[in-house]
């Protein structure tokens, strides 16, 4: 959803939130707002609200619409709507409608589907609209349950996740009930929706954790709050540069990703040992990440500027098109081939897994059916998540 957002942005808690995090973000980003036009958010926030609405529907005991009745309309960003939007929805919305019937939850003030939440245990400036969240007391407790939804490919870590502990912090501020559990005795259930990040776990991830574990961490939300907001707010860079729309303007930023050019010219060792090899290829990993992260800043400039009649030498800027699509609904495309004596149907094929899930089929028995080809092997990053949910860290 398009709106207002907090000088302290909870999507953003990751950047300067977390421990370690880049705390003079939050001034850096009021002077280099966002420019407004990235079709990757338009789509997002489109996505959003069809999830947002099927939720509804399914909170109110309504059957919800087909993916075909929205396949070809247009939202409110301007996004065409089609099938990949809505079944991405749907995976959305289905997972969270199963939890939501399964606890027995369907409104009131323990019920939040896109809904604004203030966070003053973090700063009286904090708050942020989450996705969806539902409490449910039990005799012994409780257990929070809260939702976030990404439609891009990146992937997000449900492991100690600084935006839905953000959002964590505001809904128990408001709400008594959770507040007089012992915070031990209440479960709180992250769970991240990611459709197209084509994870080995699936499309949804949880990480369970108990309040007592996610106080701590809003502590360290109101600590680095507090420093961003004052003059002692540092500047720091890290992976988070990449999403960082003040990156073509920050100094530790363009010194980092400019200074990179330095190490491209030098031979590189052969015989590295094990611990000398783990070293440089992460160094050259950052080099890569901070000088990607620096093009796409001023790649979204040079395009800002031209939309506004302002020319950069050596550069212009072109539309491009993706592949070609039907913008009709399959009934109206197929009538047309009739007319024409042309059968543009496909042969007859089976629907894929994930559909067929969201049709109602049980988990086991798609698993009986299905498989997941392996692809080639590959290296990721190593930040000590896995080690810490091994041996039992909360």
């Amino acid at each position: 959803m398009i709106g207002e957002h907090s000088i302290l942005a909870s999507s953003a808690s990751g950047i300067w939130g977390k421990p370690n995090g880049c705390t003079g973000y939050v001034s850096m980003a009021q002077q280099c707002p966002e420019l407004g036009d990235d079709q990757d958010a338009k789509e997002g926030s489109a996505t959003h609200d069809i999830g947002s609405e099927l939720i509804d529907y399914a909170a109110r005991g309504v059957n919800s619409t087909t993916a075909e009745e929205y396949i070809g309309e247009e939202a409110s960003t301007g996004v065409i709507y089609n099938e990949e939007r809505i079944d991405a929805a749907k995976i959305y919305a289905d997972d969270v409608a199963n939890i939501m019937r399964s606890v027995a939850v369907f409104g009131g003030p323990n019920f939040g589907n896109e809904e604004r939440v203030e966070c003053p245990s973090i700063h009286p400036r904090a708050f942020g609209t989450t996705d969806q969240f539902i409490y449910h007391d039990r005799s012994d407790g409780g257990d929070l349950y809260l939702w976030d939804f990404k439609y891009g490919h990146e992937f997000v870590e449900v492991f100690e996740n600084w935006q839905l502990t953000n959002y964590t912090s505001g809904i128990i501020e408001d709400r008594a009930n959770i507040r007089n559990w012992i915070p031990s005795k209440v479960k709180v259930h992250f769970r991240i929706v990611q459709p197209r990040a084509f994870h080995k776990d699936g499309p949804i991830r949880e990480w369970v954790t108990t309040l007592d574990v996610i106080l701590k961490n809003i502590d360290i939300l109101r600590v680095n709050a507090a420093i961003s907001l004052s003059d002692k707010a540092t500047l720091r860079t890290g992976s988070h540069c990449k999403h960082c729309q003040a990156r073509i303007a920050c100094p530790p930023a363009l010194e980092a990703g400019l200074g990179m050019f330095e190490c491209t010219g030098k031979p590189v060792p052969v015989d590295l040992s094990p611990q000398a090899l783990g070293v440089q290829y992460a160094l050259i990993e950052r080099c890569y990440e901070q000088i990607k992260s620096l093009r796409t800043g001023f790649n979204e400039q040079v395009k800002s500027l031209a939309r506004k009649g302002v020319n950069t030498p050596g550069w212009l800027i072109e539309q491009g098109y993706g592949n070609e699509k039907w913008a009709k609904p399959v009934s109206e495309v197929i009538a047309l081939g009739n007319i024409f004596k042309i059968d543009l149907k496909k042969p007859d094929e089976a629907i894929t897994p994930v559909q067929a899930r969201n049709k109602g089929i049980d988990d086991a028995v798609i698993k009986e059916y299905s498989t997941k080809p392996k692809t080639s092997i590959k290296v990721v990053r190593d930040d000590g998540t896995k080690l810490k949910l091994i041996f039992g860290d909360k």
